[in-house]
Parts: C-alpha cells; structure tokens; sequence
C-alpha cells in the first residue's frame, strides 16, 4: 500500500496471532509489560517508516496548523527526520486531514498492533533478535546525540519490514496507559484502558537507553496535550 499524498508506504500485516508482552521478571520496571499472552488481531496496515518533518510539513502549510517547537533545531528539524514535538492531539489532527484528503480513516496503531509490527510472530526482545546491538537503532548508546534519517538502520529492520520500531522515536499509540492493562483487556483486538491520563508511546529513541527502552515490549507513556522532542508519528490503517 501507498498513501500518494505524502509518497508513504504502509506495510500490510496479515490477521493473526501473536506473543505481546514480557515473561515476569520480577523487576516492577517491567511490570506493565506482565503478564505476557498470545493476542489475535484483524488484518492492518502500518507506516513503513515514520513521518518525516517534511511529510508533516504538507499539513502545516495547507492547514495554517502550528508549527512542532522544534524545527529550529539542528538536531532535529531534517526534512528526512522523522518529526517530533507533536502531541497525540496534533498526530490526530495531521491523520484527520491525511484521511479527509484520501477518503480513507488514517489512525494511529494500537499498541497491540504495533507490538506485532515490531516483533512480528517470534516473540524477539528486539526487532532483530534477543541480543541488543547498538549498531542497529539510533539511542543513546549509538553516540549521534541527534535523530537520524528515515530508514538509516536496515540492520534493524522488524520481521515485517518496518523500519526504526528500535529508537530514533518513540511512536504515539491510540491507548490510554494503564499499569495493569495486559491483565484485564481483551485478548482480540485489544485497545487498552478506557481513559487515563497519558498515551502509549512505544519504539524507545535517540536519547532513551535503547537496550531497555527499544525493546519490542517496553511500554511507556506520555501526556496527550504536550509534544516531546522524542516522540513521533507512524501511521496505521484497517484493512
């Protein structure tokens, strides 16, 4: 699949089953990934890559929408960077206009959705594999103390094609966080908790400990109304 209006391929990801979460550990650090379960999802469709500052640049000038905070930042403000600073309301928005444009209902993955699109059926702590290697994702531990382009690190491609699920940026999901969500939502389609106070973010980051933060099922969280300078957009669609 192929969103024109932007030049963005989306990997389909067939209907099925898959590992979500993480074996306990005994560490509270990984309690919100407990207990891990197999989960059924329908078939969908998810971005290839991340937006990039110049895709979301498209909606900015068309929309008269606010610019993220920091496109004047070297480090961040490429137009082959994937773009950062949005909040869940402003990923919306840009989805919103996107699907209006197309005629199509463009969303942002659930975390279950992207989980699979990371892992794929293997259960792997990483996209790659259960070994960290830094050489693979763009965090803390690579040195570039900056984003990276799109697509830099093939290396660390997951089993379904999709590109920096490990670092670069975190991705924004629809689900509110909730600590013990895996032990009380459904095992099909799962969308988490019905409110809360922060989204799911999910993929760790250029200045996240990428060892820990990027593996496939590190679970974290961030307020909706507030954009951060690690935090991205990928885009999803049903099939």
């Amino acid at each position: 699949m192929h969103i024109e209006t932007l030049d963005y391929p989306l990997i389909h990801i067939p209907a099925g089953a898959f590992t979500m979460g993480t074996i306990p550990t005994g560490m509270r650090k990984t309690d919100p990934e407990e207990p891990q379960r197999s989960v059924t999802l329908d078939a969908y469709a998810i971005g290839t890559f991340q937006v990039t500052n110049a895709q979301y640049a498209r909606f900015v000038e068309a929309t008269e929408y606010a610019q993220p905070p920091f496109w004047d930042d070297e480090r961040l403000n490429a137009p082959d960077f994937p773009v950062v600073g949005v909040s869940w309301y402003d990923a919306v928005n840009f989805l919103e206009w996107l699907g209006a444009l197309e005629d199509v209902a463009y969303r942002l993955p659930s975390e279950a959705e992207w989980e699979k699109a990371a892992r794929g059926t293997n259960a792997w702590e990483y996209p790659w594999g259960n070994t960290w290697d830094a050489s693979r994702a763009n965090t803390s531990e690579s040195g570039n103390k900056r984003l990276m382009p799109v697509g830099s690190y093939p290396s660390g491609v997951s089993p379904h094609g999709c590109y920096d699920m490990a670092g670069n940026a975190y991705d924004w999901c629809f689900d509110w966080f909730h600590m013990e969500a895996y032990k009380y939502s459904s095992a099909e389609n799962p969308l988490g908790a019905s409110e809360g106070r922060r989204k799911v973010i999910r993929g760790g980051s250029w200045i996240a400990r990428g060892e820990f933060a990027a593996r496939c099922a590190n679970r974290a969280a961030y307020e909706p109304i507030r954009g951060l300078h690690s935090v991205g957009i990928r885009i999803a669609v049903d099939m």
